[in-house]
């Protein structure tokens, strides 16, 4: 991750140095998909003498062998070890100050014991010595089963967990900008394709050309563009066997079957095989999505809809995976239009709760309206209820300015929603602006405020 200056994480930065000051043992586990800065976090705060051991699925003989000379280039001698086991224990023995072992998670493929030695060290000599461990893993699945579920080998042994998010839009913008990406159109069209994962503007500030187009042709589809197969490396490597599964599903869903019903037809499988799948990619690898429209309750609602949540996966499955040619500026404009209804629902989210008012439910709608005498299926892009009001918005991804015609659409729409006797304040966002302004309880964003709004 080196080549670009740090930034943000100065949460998990400041869990980190407390851990370290205090008195006694401390076991931080720190989780997150591939390239989210596990590492690099580690690296910004282990300028303190520690040791080092990237975990690569290999014989475990070879394992205890890299942690043997990880320990003599730090402290100029170290014992010969034969497993695992025995050069962990040896770390305990030391009292090492800081110990951290990257991509834990391979220990399983070297030594399936490993995480119960660890847990029989931990209870052994948590008390008595002064040792920091830190461990990291990139695949959701293995850190469930070594730390999170009840049968797990390491469950409750951790101190402190640390999960890390993609970098907020804010944090992206100044990112961005410092690689000399100032407009805001054109942050925000990055931000929906690389979204906040930090090894993406790692290489985006390698391309020499940084126009957003010439980005996505360097990355995605130049001869050894190195995310052309992004899509397929994250999950053969976070799936493993069951890889092929749930690549069906996610392109399904790229694919636009976004209902239980629609990925259980085009898949041919049943619908409650199917909710094991899916259930899966929400909550352990947090890959996808399910919403419900506003008013309803997302466990009972059998209106759910699924979307893939990380920018880069979706625009791998909509535009890059199986194509031959490069996406035109219209099939680009309409991935970015949708990514653009997600980013402006965080946004004003956020911009409300800077505001003073407490958000208790962010998403959108969709449903039946009567216009006139006739019956219309209509949709909110952006609906956000909060302890003081209900505000419904539309996003426009478009080279034209939004004009009134579009406010009153909105209006129309409205009429669908059950409001909870809450005053109705309407939002539009426009990627080009508006021909009017002087609307009452209608707010008006456009690209550059989203921006250059520091929330």
């Amino acid at each position: 991750m080196i080549g670009i200056k740090f930034y943000d994480r100065e949460k998990e930065l400041a869990v980190l140095e407390k851990a370290y000051l205090r008195s006694g043992s401390d076991f931080i586990v720190i989780s997150g998909r591939r390239r989210i800065g596990k590492s690099r976090l580690v690296e910004e705060f282990k300028e303190k003498k520690a040791l080092n051991l990237l975990i690569v699925p290999k014989e475990e003989k070879q394992v205890a062998k890299d942690l043997e000379q990880e320990i003599r280039l730090k402290t100029g001698y170290s014992p010969i070890f034969v497993t695992l086991k025995d050069a962990l224990e040896y770390l305990f023995e030391q009292n090492t100050p800081l110990v951290y072992l990257d991509e834990f998670s391979n220990v399983l493929a070297v030594n399936q014991a490993i995480p119960y030695e660890l847990q029989r060290l931990w209870d052994k000599y948590k008390e008595s010595k002064q040792v920091m461990i830190i461990v990291s893993g990139s695949y959701a699945g293995m850190m469930n089963r070594l730390f999170t579920i009840k049968k797990a080998p390491l469950f409750n042994r951790a101190t402190n967990t640390l999960s890390l998010e993609p970098l907020s839009f804010k944090t992206t913008t100044e990112i961005l900008a410092d690689f000399g990406v100032k407009s805001a159109l054109e942050q925000i069209r990055f931000y929906c394709v690389f979204g906040g994962v930090p090894f993406y503007y790692v290489l985006i500030e390698k391309v020499d050309n940084r126009v957003f187009e010439n980005v996505v042709n360097a990355l995605f589809f130049d001869v050894g563009a190195q995310l052309k197969e992004e899509g397929e490396n994250v999950l053969r490597q976070e799936f493993g066997n069951a890889y092929v599964k749930y690549y069906a599903v996610l392109e399904a869903i790229s694919a636009g079957y976004v209902s239980l019903n629609e990925i259980s037809q085009k898949l041919g499988i049943r619908s409650t095989t199917l909710s094991k799948y899916l259930r899966a990619l929400q909550q352990d690898y947090k890959l996808v999505e399910r919403i419900v429209p506003y008013g309803e309750k997302p466990v009972r609602s059998k209106r759910g809809l699924y979307f893939v949540k990380d920018n880069t996966l979706s625009f791998w499955f909509s535009l890059v995976y199986g194509k031959t040619v490069v996406p035109s500026k219209q099939e680009l404009d309409l991935f970015i239009s949708k990514r653009f209804e997600r980013l402006c629902q965080d946004f004003l989210g956020s911009y409300l709760s800077e505001q003073g008012e407490r958000v208790l439910w962010v998403g959108k709608w969709w449903g039946s309206v009567k216009v006139g005498k006739k019956i219309e299926q209509r949709e909110i892009d952006v609906v956000i209820e909060t302890d003081v009001a209900l505000y419904l918005g539309e996003c426009k991804w478009t080279n034209q300015k939004i004009s009134a015609r579009e406010l009153s659409w909105l209006k129309e729409s409205a009429e669908g929603i059950n409001k909870s006797n809450k005053q109705v304040k309407f939002v539009l966002f426009a990627k080009s602006g508006f021909e009017f302004f002087d609307e009452k309880d209608v707010l008006f964003f456009e690209t550059k405020t989203i921006a250059r709004h520091r929330h």
